[in-house]
């Protein structure tokens, strides 16, 4: 985590250069990486285990929104897994096959035409989890619009997820 705050200023310089995204899905990845960069580093991972480690409905496990607690979740990290160790992508010790980080780390090692097949089977959960984001006050949701923006997806839409936005809650936090 230290390492990835200290890398914000190159973060923040190389997303000044791509085209590829929005200029709305930039300016919000600009907001979230300067609210990073102000952040207390305890504070930061305390929200973020707050975000996306306390409830399924953020939660960065791609198949748990899929299969929840099922057997057939089991299966699919299994499945998952067994692509992963076919490529030579091996996983952090304590980590799972389906956290989307990790799916996307390995993602960047792949052919352009399994990235835009596995991005494809996994886009309805990115714009789910980013529209719950967006309608939470979520500088994260920003993470999620870029995704989709790669993709050629339209945009997060707020309102669509069910949750309200309470102004006072947003204040206080």
């Amino acid at each position: 985590p230290e390492g990835s705050v200290a890398a914000l200023p190159e973060i923040s310089r190389r997303l000044r250069q791509d085209r590829s995204l929005s200029g709305a899905t930039q300016d919000a990845l600009a907001g979230l990486l300067a609210e990073l960069g102000r952040g207390d580093l305890m504070d930061l991972q305390e929200r973020y285990v707050a975000q996306f480690d306390t409830g399924r409905s953020t939660s960065l496990h791609l198949f748990e929104h899929v299969h929840g607690d099922s057997r057939d979740r089991g299966q699919a990290m299994v499945d998952l897994n067994g692509l992963y160790a076919r490529s030579g992508f091996a996983l952090a010790a304590n980590e799972l096959p389906d956290f989307l980080p990790a799916v996307l780390v390995y993602l960047s090692t792949r052919p352009v035409k399994e990235v835009r097949d596995m991005l494809e089977d996994c886009m309805h959960i990115v714009r789910a989890v980013g529209e719950r984001l967006l309608d939470s006050g979520s500088p994260y949701a920003a993470v999620f619009a870029a995704l989709l923006d790669l993709r050629g997806e339209p945009p997060l839409v707020a309102g669509r997820s069910g949750i309200r936005r309470d102004p006072s809650l947003d204040e206080d936090w």
